[in-house]
């Protein structure tokens, strides 16, 4: 979001929250319930994207305009998927969100973006690359199914079209919102700067 037009919004929160009406209009509850923020700040960050014209407001909940679904399209067309993670062994603390992200896995730098999720109130981040038709950990280049099968084994059922080349980030907190705000963040920055 970096048009002056809708610079004023809390870049990766409204990320967050146009991803979350990608597939059809939501109420402010479930909204709050499916991204971890406060009532309050669902209120306000939907008020500011509907003042840059990006969603709208009717009786079945919140809905991207034709504006909204274009810039989701331009700005977050690399995310493939966002969910919860639910792992065995690769658990760092009590909840995770995780994001596919297609082609975004060379040159990645680890450290910088597990230092924007921790700054938003994450515990920890892993990072995973698909090489060579494995999932391996950014820094490695041995599969992650040799360390950890089931972890391995439960990303690739989770991620069913990632590709070489292709990026997992899972981000852990304490809390759910502590884990999303993280993962946004570092989402928001990874395709801001790509």
């Amino acid at each position: 979001m970096a048009s002056h037009a809708v610079a004023s919004v809390r870049e990766h929160i409204a990320y967050q929250l146009l991803y979350e009406l990608r597939d059809a209009p939501v109420g402010r509850r479930t909204l709050q319930a499916r991204t971890g923020l406060t009532e309050s700040v669902v209120r306000t960050e939907l008020e500011k994207l509907e003042s840059h014209k990006l969603v709208s407001f009717s009786k079945l909940g919140t809905a991207l305009t034709a504006r909204g679904r274009r810039f989701l399209s331009e700005k977050l067309g690399a995310i493939i998927d966002v969910r919860e993670a639910q792992l065995k062994n690769l658990m760092l603390d009590r909840y995770g969100r995780m994001a596919h992200v297609r082609g975004a896995a060379d040159g990645f730098s680890t450290w910088l973006y597990r230092d924007i999720a921790v700054r938003e109130g994450a515990s920890a981040a892993l990072f995973l690359a698909k090489r060579q038709g494995a999932l391996c950990f950014i820094e490695e280049r041995e599969a992650l199914a040799k360390q950890n099968p089931k972890d391995s084994e439960i990303l690739e059922c989770a991620f069913p079209s990632l590709k070489n080349g292709d990026l997992i980030i899972i981000v852990f907190g304490p809390d759910k919102g502590a884990a999303a705000r993280g993962l946004w963040a570092a989402l928001w920055a990874l395709v801001s700067h790509s």
